[in-house]
């Protein structure tokens, strides 16, 4: 693996906001040997006018239907021919030495999984804040303990562990995560931050991704189910809060102040 192909899958559906962001991350890392896949879900907002810009300098690129975000990741991943395959959604992007960082960590450590650090960007008043948050691998039994975007896996591990769970809709990439720290492949963390991550506003959050947290921490038998289950209901009732809370914000035309008060706390 001196320099190995990496295959990177960028799936998109009416992402013409940021997509370009994201496709310019990939085309202008120092790393060369890339293999580029965008897989696209019929988008109808501008996303392939937007693609297409790039579409040279793109090797794979399939614009049609598919059943959900793991679907189409499947797809990509069903095109990838690189040693190593990492995932970047259409709001996330690199940075520019990323993918030879990475290159580098898994020629030295010889392991099947490298992962590292993210960055969280959230947007308030017209400005940009980023927050570098680092994840905890020994959390796996309770939570999603790495973070996607910031997570490159050998080829080798997909042929044997297949791809995504698409009966999961929010969180098929725990599921697959998981099984393949069952299947005892050897991670490694990079104390790097591999990716920014686009966040939203004051929007609620899916409690939904409590509920498929809860079916595979039960598939896989944790000790943790039980306290996953618990946090479906804790869930529901933060979200009813915010409900309140961002009904009384509007009510009363204090938009501007709450986000700055969310910008004093991401300062």
């Amino acid at each position: 693996m001196h320099q190995p192909l990496v295959s990177i899958v960028t799936v998109v559906y009416n992402g013409a906001a940021h997509v370009e962001q994201s496709i310019k991350s990939v085309l202008e890392q120092t790393y060369t040997n890339i293999e580029y896949i965008i897989v696209d879900g019929a988008s109808t907002d501008g996303t392939l006018d937007i693609i297409k810009k790039y579409e040279s300098k793109i090797h794979t690129f399939i614009s049609e239907k598919d059943t959900g975000i793991y679907n189409a990741m499947n797809k990509g991943l069903k095109l990838a021919k690189g040693d190593v395959i990492a995932i970047l959604n259409a709001d996330d992007y690199y940075y520019p030495e990323t993918i030879q960082l990475v290159v580098n960590q898994f020629e030295k450590s010889k392991v099947d999984v490298v992962y590292g650090n993210m960055t969280k960007l959230r947007e308030l008043n017209g400005q940009e804040y980023l927050k570098e948050v680092q994840p905890d691998i020994t959390l796996m039994e309770k939570t999603m303990p790495i973070f996607h975007p910031a997570t490159f896996i050998k080829k080798a591990v997909y042929d044997k562990m297949g791809g995504f769970n698409e009966s999961y809709q929010l969180s098929a990439d725990y599921d697959f995560i998981y099984r393949v720290y069952q299947a005892e492949f050897q991670f490694d963390y990079l104390p790097k931050s591999l990716a920014v991550f686009r966040i939203g506003g004051a929007s609620n959050i899916n409690c939904n991704s409590y509920k498929e947290g809860y079916q595979i921490l039960k598939s896989h038998n944790s000790p943790y189910a039980g306290e996953m289950k618990r946090l479906i209901t804790k869930c529901q009732f933060k979200n009813f809060l915010r409900t309140i809370v961002t009904f009384w914000i509007t009510l009363f035309g204090l938009k501007s102040w709450n986000e700055r008060r969310l910008a004093k706390k991401w300062g």
